[in-house]
C-alpha cells in the first residue's frame, strides 16, 4: 500500500523521483525540484514578463513591465481524493480564463500538504495539452525562460517550501481557458484511535525576520516581502492574500470529493472544518463537500469501530526489483510512575495570532495549566517582537502561582512580529539553579503558535542544538497553521504536535496531547531490521520517543 499501482505507469524520470517517496513520507524532506511543463508550438507573440506574485489561490496576469494585471476568472477548483489505508492520493484540478485581449503570463501560488509527493501535472491551454516532467530547479528555470522568450507555450511549477508551490504559465492566448491538474500523494495521520487527513486550501502570511538583504536578484520573485538576511527567499514565499469578504460569491470555492477505504469497519466519519455529505458502501465511505470557501484547511477524521483499532500493521510491495515495507506499531498504556515535570509554556502573541487564534491559544494554555500537579514546576513565556517570561525560572505549581499565571494568560493580546528564536532560546535554556539529577524530573516545552514564519530551517537547527534532554511539543493554532513548522519542530524536539481546527473543540485535541505528555511509553527507541544486508534503507533514522496513542511508523 505504500506505492500504489498507479505508480507503475510513470515515465522513467517520474519513477526515479517517486522512488524517493518513502524517504519523504517518513522524514518530511523537501525534494526542491521543479516540475517543468513544456509543449513547443508555433511561435506566439511573447509580450509578458513576470516580476510580481499573486493572491493566494488566484492566477494573476502580468504585463511586459512586470506589473500585475487583473486576475483571471477562477471557474472552479476540484479535489478528488482516494484514501487507501495510510496513503491518500489526490488529483487537484483548477480552471482559469484569460479575460483580457492580450497574450499574458500567469503566476499562481498555492499550498500543498507538507509531506506531499507530487508525481504528475497536466495543463491544458485551449486545445493544447502540456504534460509535466520533473527536472532540477535551475535547469527547469532555464528551459522555461528560453521557451517564454521564443513565444512558446510553457509552464513551470516550483516548490518553495514543503507546503508552498509557485506555478508560472507563459504566453496564454486571449480568451483562452487554462486547466491545471496536479497529482500528489500524502500519508494519513493516525493517533489516539483516529485517522486524520488535512487538505490545505490557503496560505497564511509569514513573518520574515532579519534586515533587508542587499543585492538580491529580483528574477522569478515579487511577493510583498523583500529578501532578508534571515530569509533570503522572502519574496518567493510571500504571495499577496485576500480576505474572504473581498471575493465574489463564486470565487475561491472548491468541490471536494473523497473515497475512504480504511481496510476496517468505521464507527464515524466527521470533519471539524466543513459540512459533509457521506454515503457508506460496504467498508468504503464516499464523502463530498461542495462549494467550500478556500479560507481554511479541509480536515477529515475517521474512527474505527471500538475494538477494531489497529495495533500493528505491515504493508509490503515489490516494485522495480526492490522491496518496500511500511510498518506501524501503536503502543499501549504505560503503567510506570509519572515523574514530576518542569513544564514551560510558550505562547505566540504576534499580530498573525489576532482574533480567534489568540483566543484559542489562551484557552489551550489555560488547559495546560490545569494539568499541573503540586510536584510540577512551570513557567509561561510569551513572544512577539520581544520575549517576556512570567517567572525568572520554573516555579512550583502552587495555588498562588497558578492563579497568577491564569491572570497573566487571560490578559494576553496579539500584536507585533514573530521573533521565535529568542523565545525558543529562553524556553530551552535550563537554569543554572536546576540541581536535579538526570531522570528525576522531566523537562517539557509546549510551543503554541500558528507557525507563520519564513526562517523555519534556522529554527529547526536551533532546536537541534539547544534541546538537550528536553522534549518539545507544538500546538498549531488557526484555520491554516504552518504544519510544516509544527511537525518538524516537534520531530526534532522528540515530542508531538497537535492542531486545533474547530474553535468549539479546543479541549479534545489538547486532552489527548497532555495525556500523552504525562509519560512516554518508550524512550531511546532503536529500530533494527534483522537478517538484512547493509543495502537496507530505513526511515526515519531518528525514531524519537513513543507516546500513548502515537504510532511508530518505519519505512
Amino acid at each position: 500500500m505504500m506505492l500504489s499501482t498507479g505508480l507503475l505507469k510513470l515515465t522513467p524520470t517520474q519513477a526515479d523521483s517517486q522512488r524517493r517517496w518513502a524517504r519523504r513520507f517518513a522524514e518530511g524532506l523537501s525534494l526542491w525540484l521543479a516540475i517543468l511543463l513544456m509543449l513547443f508550438v508555433h511561435p506566439l507573440y511573447a509580450e509578458a514578463d513576470q516580476r510580481q506574485s499573486d493572491s493566494v489561490g488566484v492566477l494573476h496576469f502580468v504585463d511586459a513591465a512586470g506589473r500585475w494585471q487583473e486576475p483571471a476568472i477562477v471557474l472552479d477548483s476540484e479535489f478528488d481524493i482516494e484514501v487507501s489505508g495510510l496513503l491518500a492520493e489526490t488529483t487537484l484540478s483548477r480552471r482559469f480564463r484569460n479575460t483580457s485581449d492580450a497574450w499574458r503570463e500567469g503566476v499562481f501560488v498555492f499550498p500543498l500538504p507538507e509531506k506531499a509527493s507530487v508525481y504528475g501535472l497536466t495543463m491544458t491551454v485551449g486545445e493544447r495539452t502540456i504534460v509535466g516532467e520533473v527536472q532540477p530547479k535551475a535547469e527547469a528555470r532555464k528551459t522555461y525562460e528560453k521557451a517564454r522568450s521564443a513565444g512558446q507555450s510553457a509552464a513551470n511549477v516550483e516548490q518553495q517550501r514543503p507546503n508552498l508551490f509557485t506555478a508560472r504559465v507563459a504566453n496564454i492566448p486571449p480568451g483562452e481557458t487554462i486547466s491545471v491538474e496536479l497529482q500528489y500523494q500524502q500519508p494519513v495521520d493516525y493517533r489516539s484511535g483516529e485517522f486524520e487527513l488535512r487538505v490545505p486550501t490557503t496560505l497564511m502570511p509569514r513573518y520574515m525576520p532579519g534586515q533587508p538583504a542587499a543585492g538580491q536578484p529580483r528574477e522569478w520573485h515579487g511577493g510583498w516581502a523583500l529578501p532578508s538576511t534571515q530569509v533570503p527567499d522572502a519574496d518567493a514565499i510571500s504571495p499577496f492574500t485576500v480576505q474572504a469578504n473581498d471575493v465574489g460569491a463564486t470565487s475561491h470555492r472548491a468541490d471536494i470529493r473523497m473515497t475512504i477505504d480504511a481496510g476496517l469497519p468505521l464507527a464515524r466519519v466527521i470533519s471539524p472544518s466543513h459540512p459533509l455529505q457521506t454515503r457508506l458502501d460496504g467498508q468504503t465511505v464516499q464523502v463530498q463537500s461542495e462549494q467550500v470557501l478556500m479560507d481554511r484547511d479541509f480536515v477529515m477524521r475517521w474512527q474505527p469501530l471500538a475494538g477494531r483499532e489497529p495495533t500493528a500493521a505491515v504493508f509490503h510491495q515489490r516494485w522495480q526489483d526492490d522491496d518496500y515495507l511500511l510498518t506501524m506499531i501503536v503502543p499501549g498504556v504505560n503503567e510506570a510512575q509519572v515523574l514530576p515535570r518542569d513544564l514551560v509554556f510558550v505562547i505566540d502573541t504576534s499580530g498573525s495570532m489576532a482574533g480567534e487564534s489568540i483566543r484559542q491559544a489562551r484557552s489551550a494554555l489555560q488547559q495546560g495549566l490545569a494539568t499541573l500537579t503540586p510536584d510540577d514546576r512551570f513557567n509561561v513565556i510569551r513572544f512577539n517582537n520581544q520575549t517576556h517570561a512570567l517567572f525568572m525560572q520554573p516555579e512550583a505549581a502552587t495555588g498562588n502561582n497558578l492563579a497568577r499565571a491564569r491572570r497573566y494568560v487571560a490578559n494576553l493580546q496579539a500584536d507585533g512580529g514573530t521573533e521565535m528564536a529568542p523565545a525558543l532560546e529562553r524556553a530551552l535554556t535550563i537554569p543554572a539553579s536546576a540541581s536535579e539529577k538526570a531522570g528525576e524530573r522531566v523537562r517539557q516545552v509546549v510551543f503554541i503558535t500558528d507557525g507563520a514564519v519564513g526562517n523555519e530551517a534556522a529554527l529547526f537547527a536551533q532546536i537541534r542544538q539547544q534541546l538537550g534532554s528536553q522534549r518539545l511539543f507544538t500546538v498549531g493554532i488557526g484555520s491554516a497553521p504552518n504544519l510544516h513548522f509544527m511537525r518538524e519542530a516537534a520531530r526534532w524536539g522528540r515530542g508531538l504536535y497537535t492542531a486545533i481546527q474547530d474553535p468549539a473543540d479546543v479541549s479534545g485535541p489538547l486532552q489527548r496531547l497532555f495525556a500523552a505528555m504525562e509519560a512516554p511509553v518508550l524512550t531511546d527507541v532503536r529500530v533494527q531490521w534483522p537478517g538484512q544486508s547493509g543495502k537496507v534503507e530505513s526511515f526515519p533514522a531518528r525514531t524519537g520517543d513513543l507516546f500513548r496513542g502515537e504510532p511508530l511508523v518505519q519505512v
